[in-house]
């Protein structure tokens, strides 16, 4: 069985073609920007608020993945439209556990991603069964049930256990 990631980006390559742009929202290890490049997606706009992490992961990529080093609720300055959206919240595996993603900046980042698909663009969000990680989720889901049908489809993955983590997957429809 596929892990909560793998089935987000399973969501998500759809979507992916050679002049994709993209946003990972979480960029962490780079994991989901590697996996956007590795579908052939021209851009990658990646977040990290944590400085070293930052550093130490865009080492490994290109010029098509375009590095901004602070919080993920300032996606509006990217200006073009973008097919595809990852979010791993939480904090950096293998790193300071006490920084991590917050429930009302991620809720900003999230509405603002929104804006940003282009039509039958899609988002993954990735959620974690830590206290914090709880209470982001509840945020987050709480804004989703806001909004539209017209205009958002939105479906909920998880598994049959309630600890394990889930994921929600966003298309545009208009």
């Amino acid at each position: 069985m596929r892990s909560a990631v793998e089935q987000s980006h399973a969501f998500l390559r759809p979507v992916l073609h050679a002049q994709a742009v993209c946003i990972d929202a979480t960029l962490g290890t780079g994991r989901d920007t590697a996996f956007f490049l590795a579908c052939g997606a021209r851009k990658v706009y990646a977040y990290e608020i944590q400085e070293d992490v930052f550093q130490t992961t865009m080492r490994q990529f290109d010029q098509r993945v375009i590095g901004r080093c602070h919080s993920h609720e300032y996606i509006d300055e990217i200006e073009e439209p973008v097919d595809a959206v990852i979010f791993n919240f939480g904090y950096c595996p293998g790193h300071d556990p006490a920084i991590m993603t917050q429930p009302e900046t991620s809720r900003i980042a999230v509405r603002k991603a929104a804006d940003r698909l282009r039509l039958k663009g899609r988002m993954a969000l990735v959620f974690y069964p830590h206290p914090q990680g709880r209470a982001e989720a509840e945020t987050i889901e709480t804004m989703l049930h806001t909004w539209p049908l017209d205009q958002f489809q939105i479906v909920k993955v998880r598994s049959f256990h309630p600890d394990a983590p889930y994921w929600i997957g966003i298309e545009k429809r208009r």
